[in-house]
């Protein structure tokens, strides 16, 4: 673009004070970012992510992977605007084309959530770029099946070391002991950043290897099938913690005391006292789960530890919906018989090789966050501790003001700075709320000074068909299957995980984080407007059995709660009754 060429006109009117614009215009998507930061980060949450989780990624390509130099990506990967956090869209096709087994034009198709173009032709590559393809091959491939091996014990590891770095008085801390802390704390970042890349990559490349080979053997429907066999697989920590929640709710059952405190809504003491069983398994859960939140990586959220109040809303819901008899294992079990009858004993050994390691590489997945989500809880954790003393100081108004600090003013403060002072916190608070009340664009162009949403040319440049306008008065919505099974049930639109629902509902949702993980276990099925095979929604919903749809782009919009809805899991297809 030239100085004589007019500014495209931008989608918001005014700047966000934390707005960095990019020099020459890029192609940003919220699909593989929005499951982790629905909605606009404070000030605080955002420096975190984006100095560390772009610290992580550049790791695990340049220095892990050696895929590509540092100089081949001159912009960031992790972008912001107005607290929204995208991907660098253009730069995840690089990438691609410097994997092997991919492109840029598949990276597309995935982080851009959209079907490739039939008539798009590639521009093919010349020999030497094939051959420093097959030496990129040579060099990466080997890694990545290490990695693969390593990556379990690696997060076991990491959140060790993320236990070891907090202080034997974590609740009452002064100035000195949280600077401490956070600088312990900072050292654990970027390592486990990039094992959330590491985990993300490995599966998402053993998966994709899986289905293509099970669609090979048994034709269309190999990518249900695979879908099935990976149903209700244990080990996920994000699905375990839903089961928490039903197994507390069966205990509840036991108890006419507790049932009655938790349906109206008792304090967290009145249900404690009311059984001791379900005290014990109440303590047992928070000391296990206590870090997750909903939007874990919003430091402003409280932890489920810091308010259990959150818990037992969605065990209150889970009481009123009927138990079944059968579960994941019984989806799982079907789909292996299947398999074992359609696919000749030679074929089967080798698709069962590769199905072992990526029903592994499902929990390693989902279970690669934890890492971040307890160093998060635990700098949540901090704030805490130390806000007493800040707010005793003056540095702060209040506790809550202290997201509104960039990452380096609290450095500044807990080394005994005096922070940006009370109307400047009080302007970034206000500019925050105007941040959530925005409705920015899935897919999205930012150039200097401008953000707008993708237009069909720009989309076709890149091989792919742009996404079809529904139609206001549509009765289906198609997405991708992500979790098989089919239900008939009542809508609910859900924009927060707080939000109040009946057990067994058909749950709307933009996105859905593992913090949402209690929630979906209650639901009948669930439908996003975002995400794919391997968003944390998906996971998880295949890990409980239900029914899942993702990608269906405008289902908030277009589902009415308290209508009958059918989704069919298998067939990638919601029908708006």
């Amino acid at each position: 673009m030239t100085d004589t060429q007019p500014q495209p006109q931008s989608l918001v009117d005014w700047d966000y004070w934390l707005n960095r614009w990019p020099d020459a215009p890029v192609v940003l998507t919220r699909a593989n970012a929005a499951d982790g930061y629905p909605k606009a980060l404070t000030p605080l949450s955002e420096d975190l992510v984006l100095r560390f989780e772009e610290a992580g990624v550049r790791r695990f390509y340049f220095e892990t992977l050696k895929a590509l130099r540092p100089g081949d990506c001159p912009t960031p990967f992790m972008q912001a605007y107005y607290g929204l956090v995208y991907l660098n869209a253009d730069q995840m096709g690089d990438l691609g084309d410097a994997m092997p087994g991919s492109s840029r034009f598949v990276v597309f198709q995935s982080v851009l959530g959209l079907g490739p173009d039939p008539a798009f032709v590639a521009p093919k590559p010349s020999l030497a770029g094939r051959l420093a393809l097959a030496r990129a091959g040579v060099r990466v491939m080997p890694r990545v099946l290490s990695l693969a091996r390593t990556t379990a014990a690696r997060i076991e590891r990491q959140i060790a070391e993320v236990d070891a770095a907090q202080p034997s008085s974590p609740d009452d801390l002064d100035r000195p002991a949280a600077a401490a802390w956070l600088a312990r704390l900072e050292a654990l970042q970027t390592p486990a950043w990039e094992t959330l890349m590491i985990a993300a990559t490995i599966a998402i490349a053993l998966f994709e290897t899986t289905q293509k080979a099970i669609a090979s053997a048994v034709g269309e429907a190999g990518a249900d099938l695979t879908n099935r066999l990976h149903v209700g697989l244990g080990g996920n920590e994000s699905a375990e913690a839903g089961i928490a929640v039903q197994r507390l709710a069966d205990i509840a059952r036991a108890s006419a005391a507790v049932t009655s405190a938790l349906e109206r809504r008792a304090s967290i003491d009145e249900v404690r006292v009311a059984d001791a069983g379900f005290a014990r398994e109440l303590d047992r859960v928070i000391g296990r789960f206590g870090h997750r939140a909903p939007a874990e990586l919003e430091l402003a959220n409280d932890s489920w530890r810091a308010d259990p109040a959150q818990l037992l809303d969605v065990v209150r819901i889970e009481l009123r919906r009927p138990r079944h008899a059968e579960g994941a294992s019984h989806i799982r079990a079907e789909a292996e018989a299947e398999l074992a009858s359609t696919v000749s004993s030679p074929r089967r050994r080798v698709l069962g090789a590769l199905l072992k390691r990526s029903r592994h590489l499902m929990a390693v997945r989902e279970n690669a966050k934890i890492p971040v989500v307890r160093v998060f809880d635990a700098t949540r954790r901090l704030l805490a501790g130390v806000a007493p003393t800040l707010v005793a100081a003056g540095v702060v108004p209040d506790a809550g003001s202290l997201v509104y600090l960039r990452y380096d003013e609290l450095r500044e403060v807990l080394a005994g700075g005096p922070g940006p002072g009370h109307e400047e916190l009080g302007r970034r608070r206000d500019a925050h709320a105007r941040c959530l009340e925005l409705e920015l664009p899935e897919l999205a162009e930012a150039g200097p000074g401008w953000l707008r949403p993708l237009d069909n040319t720009l989309l076709s440049s890149r091989g792919l068909v742009p996404p079809a306008p529904t139609d206001a008065l549509t009765d289906r919505l198609e997405g991708i299957g992500a979790s098989p099974g089919r239900i008939t049930g009542t809508a609910r639109v859900m924009l927060d995980p707080s939000d109040d629902f009946e057990p067994g509902d058909v749950l709307f949702a933009k996105t859905v984080d593992p913090g949402w993980a209690p929630v979906l276990s209650c639901a009948g099925a669930v439908v996003l407007d975002m995400g794919g095979l391997l968003s944390h929604g998906a996971v998880v919903a295949r890990e409980l059995g239900i029914p899942c749809v993702v990608n269906v782009r405008s289902g908030t919009t277009h589902a009415r709660t308290g209508s009958q809805v059918t989704v069919d899991g298998s067939a990638g297809e919601v029908l708006l009754v």
